[in-house]
């Protein structure tokens, strides 16, 4: 889940500015428009089963297209900005795009989760309001996306919650040899203790610019790896040598797979 760091951010026409990308800057700022009289709320509906969401359309997805003959104009260009971005044999899990209100679901402006009634499929929700910027749109797909790299089913096991794992487990304890143990492993040892702490106090207290590329990333490892794996995709974070951060970026480096997907998104970007 990706959240906005701010909820005041200017009004700017949807459909001028979501097909273009570039380095994005993962603060948000400025109003966004309200939820519109069509919309509902992700805890009405079994499939998504969140109470956060306030759902402003629901598309089926086969590979990179959407199912639905008559999807609004706004809406559709944020599904083609992911289409854009990401092959669509590399997400064969998601079977559904949904169009939310950032502002009226509560700053959180993406989600990648799992069909509440068939648990082996996605879908991914992303703001289709307004950005300030048309680079914001882009990191948050590259958020959202991170997730389902990290948490799908060779990465994690099934159970939501592990008491058994050794590692923090939130969606699923990682696997071994997966991107998340290796993650939790070298930044993240303490994540399992059973008092960790995620609360608003927590993550600003925990957060310092030369451990994480964004204060949200300092929330819990799922959050950090897709936090830091879209810093390193679009070069937005200076890092010092030495340093934590420098350390999370070169991560990556190490897996010729996310080095094959950082080019392709880079060709779009």
């Amino acid at each position: 889940m990706h959240r906005s760091a701010s909820l005041a951010i200017a009004v700017v026409a949807v459909a001028s500015i979501l097909l273009s990308g570039c380095a994005a800057d993962p603060e948000h700022s400025g109003p966004k428009s309200g939820a519109s009289d069509t919309a509902t709320s992700g805890n009405d509906d079994p499939e998504l089963d969140d109470s956060t969401l306030v759902v402003l359309g629901k598309y089926d997805v086969d590979g990179n297209e959407l199912v639905d003959a008559n999807v609004p104009e706004d809406h559709a260009a944020v599904w083609d900005r992911f289409a854009e971005l990401f092959p669509a044999d590399s997400h064969p899990e998601i079977t559904m795009f949904v169009a939310i209100d950032a502002e009226a679901s509560g700053g959180v402006d993406g989600a990648l989760e799992r069909n509440g009634i068939d648990p082996e499929q996605r879908y991914i929700a992303i703001d289709a309001t307004d950005y300030d910027e048309p680079d914001e749109l882009d990191r948050t797909l590259i958020h959202e996306f991170t997730h389902l790299v990290t948490l799908r089913a060779t990465q994690v096991t099934d159970a939501i919650a592990d008491e058994d794992c050794p590692l923090y487990a939130n969606r699923g304890c990682p696997l071994p040899g997966s991107y998340l143990e290796a993650w939790e492993t070298e930044f993240w040892p303490d994540a399992a203790a059973p008092d960790f702490d995620e609360s608003d106090e927590s993550v600003e207290e925990r957060y310092d610019a030369d451990e994480y590329v964004t204060e949200y990333a300092a929330t819990n490892p799922d959050e950090d790896i897709a936090e830091s794996f879209a810093s390193w995709v679009v070069g937005d974070t200076e890092a010092s040598v030495g340093t934590t951060v420098a350390d999370k970026l070169a991560f990556f480096e190490d897996y010729p797979e996310l080095v094959q997907l950082k080019t392709h998104i880079l060709a779009a970007l």
